[in-house]
């Protein structure tokens, strides 16, 4: 095998991507002491990568052996494997970006003479004098110019750009003392300078995750955790915004990640993400980095322990989030229903009238000849108000619409009602969910929902990425009754929403939708992937009380729906309880 072939494939390991090249520059100038890293992409880093540094530079000799393979300061024997303080160690990063492309490297110890270096395909054309720049400069470009093969595999420009755009968020996020900018395609990105954390945070995001932040911290020697986890509102419908770093370097590891997790078991459903940014202080000795080229996978000499100091430290930061603390009502007082006065005398619990329970219920107005079959309830006519579908008795006495025999909503989650077989139990929110996906796929392929003006419009900070991905989505949220503008830098301001949605909810269902976009997905299930994803934010919650009239619009609507049986992400929405199944439990047959 040719030196040069022994190069490619071994770069293979550390070149992944464009993304690759910028985090192995970032890790450089970060173990060269910069505070203040600028970053230049063109074409998602295919034409261009360029990464400048005010670190401590390198003389002529050291930028010679800096594209030798495994010419390495950081470390002189195999013993300083077992306490790497440094994000590079091996000698590896510049020999394979040099070998995959052309590479121009300026550098000067402070101000002194500069010295320079050109690279092309892994052949170095010698040093020669520079201007002094007080740092290093390191152009990369045309990646995989000489690997087709690999050049070919690469994604579209603004895919490759999210992934860099990705990179140097979590640098930021690692080191808030460091100043960042990125620039790709001649359009600034980021522009940080040096901040604390959460200020950081909310310069990376946007502001609203400033305000939405609980401060961890816990040192339980030899241990420390630090950083910020998200209040309910940073939840998101997928993950991504969750960020741990080992030392100050960025990790990837399910066992700390499920830490975090357990943290929230109490406040958050499956599928759903909490944010955060955690830098755990180890000693050196007690973890091994050297698992992974990429060096984002490490091996702990006791993982339960430090997953056990993760879950504390969480776990006290959201202790005062409400559904954290436990329930201290009785028993009795947490059964009765929320209709029901749970005043006492004397220590007594006070109790409903029994009658009140059982009295005649209003007969609908559609009669008893309904249409079981479907288990249709609350029956309307075109053009008539639903509350019609009760009677003048039920009107002139309130407090008869949540008769057990008429139409009631339990605990503010589940709509009861009887009908001629027996008895419906629907889920309100994945029963209007139902209703808000089978309007929104009809809306992408004909007429668009009709929107609703907000009083104050709601300006909605984004990270470049996503508001990237947003300015493509804007026909689509048109298509739903969003009315969309785009507001400045990385800004949009939302002035419509569709009739359905409430007022307030735009910043939570535009995320989950971003959340949800996948690229390159296009057609059918590109717009049913929308569908769902506003349905899903749209739709009323579980704990929404609604009116009686609400309930019935709500199941009329679910009936004229083509499947109003399951959601559509397939969880069931009507539970049908019939007569003779309440007889056999009842012992009566």
């Amino acid at each position: 095998m040719s030196a040069a072939l022994a190069d490619q494939i071994a770069a293979g390991e550390v070149v992944e991507r464009p993304a690759s090249v910028v985090k192995e520059l970032i890790e450089n100038a970060i173990d060269a002491g910069a505070n203040d890293i600028a970053v230049v992409v063109q074409q998602g880093g295919r034409s261009l990568i360029q990464v400048t540094d005010n670190g401590n530079g390198m003389d002529s000799e050291d930028l010679v052996l800096a594209f030798e393979r495994h010419a390495t300061s950081k470390i002189e024997s195999a013993d300083d494997l077992t306490r790497i303080a440094t994000l590079g160690f091996r000698g590896e990063a510049l020999p394979s970006i040099g070998s995959v492309a052309q590479v121009r490297a300026l550098t000067s110890v402070n101000l002194n003479e500069g010295n320079e270096i050109t690279v092309d395909g892994g052949k170095s054309k010698g040093v020669k004098p520079a201007p002094a720049v007080g740092g290093t400069t390191i152009q990369v470009k045309n990646l995989f110019y000489n690997t087709p093969a690999r050049r070919k595999f690469l994604k579209r420009p603004a895919t490759e750009n999210q992934h860099i755009v990705e990179v140097v968020r979590r640098f930021a996020l690692c080191y808030p003392g460091v100043a960042f900018s990125l620039t790709s395609g001649g359009r600034e990105t980021y522009r940080l300078p040096p901040a604390e954390l959460r200020q950081r945070i909310g310069a990376v995001f946007d502001r609203f995750y400033q305000q939405s932040l609980k401060e961890v911290f816990l040192e339980k020697p030899p241990f420390e955790v630090e950083g910020y986890v998200g209040n309910l509102n940073l939840v998101r419908g997928r993950p991504g915004e969750q960020y741990i770093f080992l030392n100050r370097r960025a990790v990837q590891d399910r066992l700390l990640n499920s830490a975090v997790y357990s943290s929230y078991r109490s406040l958050i459903s499956r599928g759903e993400y909490p944010f955060f940014v955690l830098n755990i202080a180890i000693p050196a000795e007690m973890v091994d980095v050297n698992v992974h080229p990429a060096k984002s996978e490490v091996r702990f000499q006791d993982e339960w322990r430090v997953y056990h100091v993760v879950k504390t430290a969480v776990t006290e930061a959201i202790r005062d989030i409400p559904g954290m603390i436990p329930d201290l009502a009785s028993p009795i007082e947490r059964e009765l229903p929320r209709t029901f006065p749970t005043s006492t005398t004397a220590g007594i619990p006070h109790q409903a009238p029994a009658a009140g329970l059982f009295e005649a219920a209003p007969r609908p107005a559609s009669g008893p000849d309904s249409d079981d079959a479907a288990i249709r309830i609350g029956k309307t006519v075109p053009g008539i108000d639903p509350a019609s579908s009760v009677d003048e008795t039920a009107r002139a006495r309130p407090e008869l619409l949540y008769n057990p025999e008429s139409i009631w909503q339990v605990h503010n989650r589940y709509i009861l009602s009887q009908v001629t077989s027996g008895i419906v139990v629907i889920d309100q929110h994945v029963a209007h969910e139902r209703v808000l996906f089978e309007e929104a796929r009809k809306a992408f392929a004909g007429r668009a929902l009709s929107s609703q003006t907000v009083l104050f419009p709601q300006a909605i900070e984004l990270a470049p990425d996503e508001f990237t991905r947003l300015v493509d989505l804007i026909p689509s949220l048109e298509r739903l009754g969003f009315r969309v503008r785009e507001f400045g830098k990385n800004t949009v301001v939302v002035d419509g929403v569709p009739t359905d949605v409430v007022w307030g909810r735009e910043r939570e269902i535009i995320r989950d939708i971003l959340d949800n976009y996948g690229e390159g997905r296009s057609g059918t299930e590109f717009f049913d992937q929308l569908a769902a994803a506003y349905a899903c934010k749209a739709a009323i919650k579980a704990g929404d009380p609604l009116a009686l009239e609400e309930m019935v619009s709500l199941v009329d609507r679910l009936f004229a729906t083509e499947n109003p049986y399951y959601c559509p992400h397939g969880r069931p929405i009507v539970v049908h309880l019939s007569l003779q199944e309440l007889d056999k439990r009842f012992e009566r047959i």
